[in-house]
């Protein structure tokens, strides 16, 4: 009975919409205060400018956003600090570059705890504060949490709940309109991340098949629908006078222009420039363009003081964004200003990051090839500069390197990325790691320009493996691994096909190769030691679960697979200790949470492990190894009955869970049904017929069910 342990229609929204915007909304000659009024957020994720009608693309389908824009103030440069999600949101959301709050990449570190952001500042002044979130790599592990009351990024993040790292714009607005319903006592802010747009493009119908031919302005088309939806709504509860709606995406798409499929290695146009609609009835005007370009550091502070309420902490700080409200009341163009955009991405494999400036349309990109581009005459990026106009070039280079060097803010590592969370970011086409530093040998890191074919193929390689298709992803990772044999990530994915395969002795090998590579790199080390578990090299395996925590000794899935092998061993009291570090760490983890009761039931803590079970229960209702726990615990406890539904659910849950189905027929037999635990018995026999696995266990139910049959025809016989 012993439980696992777990390790390793759409124009009816137009039309809504059409008599929101109906309502009253145009300028007013005399500007009026937003104070007071609510703010709505929306964030488009993965949506480029390019790509909307009201900034010339005649063949999409934007009725809602064009609208919007018709009635408020759409800027025509809007630039986005860095090409990945969870830093572009981090600036947008505190008016600071990533040079300033730290984060630099998807799913490293936490927005640090003291920086004001528009949450803080609105729930500090009594707004009622709510984020909305479509993807996990916005989880409230990387601290964008900060000052709102409800942060729903309600997305399982267990491998029992299946590896869902995104949900549907119409679930994350669906759940912004019950949480409007709730209170209307309080103004509000409510931002609302909108996914639909992001790689793999999967519009649902009619857009899936009126843009076969271009999946990604379907998915525009469904985040339109589902932003209308939410102007709609305002309207209907009568909050579109009193509310500030800002509409903006968190980076662009490359779609092939340079090379890049998606977005995050380069900082070319198309994955920086992005719409920007803000829209403040009575307090700004309708219909304006803004043509000077701004950043999206600007909009935290332009919302705050659009709200009156000022971002503490702003003023003239070096790195942050620029209050635009005062202007835009007045109907001017903002004074302009240098934009700064940086991508450490590449560092993620090892190659060099790239950082630019624009000043006006001159666009400086400084890489170890550097470009210089003069947007106006060039908007494609296509002709480089950079010799031609070398005064321009070393102006921009200077203010540039001013910039760069070292946060004064830094990020928080403290949430150290599971394997769970990478196998999520990795789902939505991120590969997630820290900078694997300058080469040891001291020799030049390549330019992501010139990566980008290699790029290009691993995004290729992983989408196959992703698939499924193993074959054809290692055929492409060992050509990688040839075409760049010093390249840790690409060293390590080649690894975890052979591990995936069955082949852990090569993968173990190839892991080895590359941390010798990259002695830092926290990942290979970790998987080396879980290659090692499995592969029944015990002692080799702790050696390099040791190593593994002492570099990264923030990471829970290290503790837990430390646990596992301690309770494997029979070393109860030190697992105990391990998983109570996982959760710890990690309080959202359920599988540690299920790992915890097993060892506290084994320990004679029935009461203390009926609380870990039941808290993994509550992060993972559809999780079973936990309810074949409580239902074990039942038995134990002397009360069959009580444990039968546990069983029955966990195994309607997942019926291979054959531990769950043997308990269910000696939770019957305990509880007087001996037709039931007859039956029971034999489908687990059944079952496990030729699973050497189950081998104890089925000699357990053999002579059980022998006893139980025999008893069953004694009785018979005496009646």
């Amino acid at each position: 009975m012993r439980p696992r342990l777990q390790g390793l229609p759409v124009s009816g929204a137009a039309a809504g919409a059409i008599l929101l915007f109906a309502a009253g909304c145009a300028w007013m000659h005399r500007p009026v205060s937003a104070a007071g009024f609510n703010l709505l957020l929306v964030t488009l994720d993965t949506v480029r400018a390019d790509h909307l009608g009201v900034y010339g693309d005649h063949g999409a389908e934007t009725p809602n956003l064009d609208r919007l824009a018709a009635e408020g103030v759409r800027f025509a440069e809007a630039s986005a600090p860095v090409p990945l999600t969870l830093p572009s949101h981090a600036s947008i959301l505190s008016g600071l570059l990533p040079t300033e709050h730290g984060l630099r990449n998807n799913g490293l570190g936490r927005f640090p705890d003291l920086p004001p952001t528009l949450a803080t500042e609105l729930a500090g002044a009594g707004y009622r504060t709510g984020a909305f979130i479509g993807a996990f790599v916005l989880d409230h592990r990387y601290g964008l949490d900060r000052g709102f009351g409800s942060y729903d990024d309600d997305i399982p993040r267990d491998t029992a709940a299946g590896l869902d790292a995104r949900r549907p714009g119409r679930v994350v607005v669906d759940r912004t309109l019950e949480w409007l319903d709730r209170d209307a006592s309080k103004p509000f802010f409510a931002w609302v991340h909108l996914y639909d747009a992001h790689a793999p493009y999967a519009p649902p119908e009619p857009f899936a098949t009126r843009f076969a031919a271009r999946p990604y302005d379907g998915g525009i088309a469904e985040v339109d629908v589902q932003a209308g939806r939410l102007f709609v709504e305002l309207d209907k509860r009568g909050l579109a006078s009193r509310t500030v709606v800002a509409v903006v995406g968190d980076h662009g798409e490359e779609l092939g222009e340079h090379g890049e499929l998606t977005h995050g290695l380069l900082v070319y146009e198309p994955s920086l420039r992005v719409p920007l609609i803000v829209r403040a009835p009575g307090a700004l005007p309708g219909g304006w363009v803004v043509e000077t370009p701004v950043s999206l550091v600007d909009i935290a502070p332009t919302l705050a003081g659009l709200l009156e309420r000022p971002l503490a902490e702003q003023s003239a700080r070096h790195g942050c964004g620029r209050d635009l409200s005062q202007a835009l009341r007045r109907r001017r163009e903002p004074a302009a200003a240098d934009l700064y955009a940086e991508s450490f991405y590449g560092t993620s494999f090892g190659w060099s990051p790239v950082t630019c400036m624009r000043r006006g349309d001159l666009k400086y990109i400084a890489a170890p090839r550097p470009e210089l581009y003069d947007l106006r005459a060039d908007p494609g990026e296509g002709n480089n500069l950079f010799t031609q106009r070398g005064r321009e070039a070393r102006e921009l280079s200077a203010t540039l390197s001013g910039m760069v060097g070292h946060p004064t803010t830094t990020a928080s590592s403290r949430d150290s990325l599971d394997a769970d969370a990478r196998a999520k970011l990795l789902s939505l086409g991120y590969l997630a790691g820290a900078s694997l530093g300058t080469p040891a040998d001291g020799r030049e890191r390549k330019d992501p320009k010139d990566a980008v074919v290699l790029f290009r193929a691993f995004e290729e390689g992983h989408a196959a493996f992703m698939g499924g298709r193993t074959d054809e992803a290692r055929r492409r990772f060992e050509t990688l691994v040839a075409d760049d044999p010093e390249n840790p990530v690409f060293i390590g994915q080649l690894a975890e096909l052979w591990r995936r395969t069955g082949d852990p002795a090569r993968a173990a090998e190839l892991y080895r190769r590359a941390i010798a590579v990259a002695p830092t790199d926290r990942e290979a080390r970790y998987n080396l030691a879980v290659t090692l578990q499995e592969a029944g090299r015990t002692a080799e395996a702790f050696e390099a679960l040791t190593a593994a925590i002492k570099l990264d000794p923030a990471r829970p899935e290290a503790h837990n697979a430390l646990g596992i092998a301690l309770a494997l061993r029979g070393d109860l009291e030190q697992a105990r200790s391990e998983f109570s570090c996982v959760v710890e760490l990690d309080p959202h983890d359920a599988r540690a949470f299920n790992n915890l009761g097993n060892v506290l039931r084994d320990l004679k803590r029935p009461d203390e492990a009926e609380q870990a079970y039941r808290r993994a229960v509550a992060l993972s209702p559809n999780y079973p190894d936990p309810l074949n726990g409580i239902g074990t615990l039942d038995v134990q406890r002397h009360r069959p009955v009580e444990a039968l539904p546990y069983f029955e659910r966990a195994l309607a849950l997942a019926p291979a869970l054959q531990e769950a189905r043997l308990n269910l027929a000696i939770a019957k037999e305990l509880a007087g049904d001996r037709g039931g635990a007859i039956a029971a018995y034999r489908d687990f026999l059944a079952r496990t017929a030729g699973n050497h696995e189950y081998d104890a266990q089925r000699q357990a139910a053999q002579r059980l069910l022998a006893r139980l049959e025999r008893s069953t025809s004694e009785t018979s016989n005496r009646s």
